[in-house]
């Protein structure tokens, strides 16, 4: 079972327990001391619902902004190794060399942030990014070039190259606890309080249950929504790996001559 799936329907046993534990109060505590303290019970209702509506969007807000923002970076990657290619065309044997590593780079990433078998891996460490930075600032270091074009080109290719390493460097690093998981326990937590607040003021039904119960539903939906979108290549709206799949295979044929 999939790690999110699994902590939504925690969630959401945790949530309706709530209920259920309201109902239970209600059945255990004399009336009396519910009536006395209903205006209590709903002032603490309506404020917590409040917060956690609050927190809640502003969750799922911050997990779209994940994937959106990781799906932009993806593109613009796509984008710089398109430029590299180009230029590394144009440098003859050095170029081809340049674009073995510059594959080895691409796969390498793809299993970072794919896996191996379809799970994501986990993001880029520092020293993993400084490595792939070196090595191919010492390639560029050692080529030499004989004309002030190869001299230009392979400034252009070699900073190009950093811009490529340091945008997978910053993707990586972006998806280290992108969304809290203390404040995901705290917005579980919260709902619990909210239907257990409902279910001391509630009269015990069938239908108060299912109400409940498909209210808890909702609100775990809410925070599948926020585990998928804040983890982009490992869950049901993962980033397809097509687009860097492309890339590798393009690298792999010869340059035109």
């Amino acid at each position: 079972m999939h790690t999110s799936t699994r902590r939504v329907m925690i969630a959401a046993c945790v949530i309706f327990v709530g209920a259920v534990v309201g109902h239970l109060l209600q059945e255990l505590l004399p009336p009396h001391h519910l009536s006395d303290a209903k205006s209590v019970i709903t002032t603490v209702q309506g404020l917590v619902t409040a917060l956690l509506e609050l927190v809640l969007g502003l969750l799922i807000w911050t997990g779209y902004g994940v994937y959106a923002q990781q799906n932009s970076e993806m593109m613009t990657l796509a984008g710089q190794v398109l430029q590299l290619d180009v230029l590394l065309d144009r440098l003859g044997a050095d170029g081809v060399r340049a674009r073995a590593l510059q594959r080895e780079q691409l796969i390498a990433m793809r299993k970072r942030f794919w896996g191996h078998d379809g799970g994501a891996g986990p993001p880029v460490p520092y020293e993993t990014g400084r490595a792939e930075l070196s090595r191919m600032d010492a390639f560029f270091a050692a080529t030499k070039a004989t004309t002030d074009e190869d001299r230009a080109l392979f400034d252009q290719a070699r900073g190009l190259a950093a811009s490529i390493v340091l945008t997978i460097l910053l993707m990586g690093r972006q998806l280290r606890n992108p969304v809290p998981h203390g404040l995901i326990n705290s917005v579980i937590l919260w709902a619990g309080l909210v239907f257990c607040c409902l279910g001391t003021t509630a009269t015990l039904s069938v239908l108060s249950i299912a109400v409940e119960f498909v209210g808890a539903l909702s609100v775990a939906s809410a925070i599948f929504l926020i585990l998928e979108f804040s983890q982009p290549y490992d869950g049901h709206f993962r980033i397809p790996p097509d687009g860097i799949d492309h890339v590798i295979a393009a690298l792999t044929q010869p340059p035109e001559a």
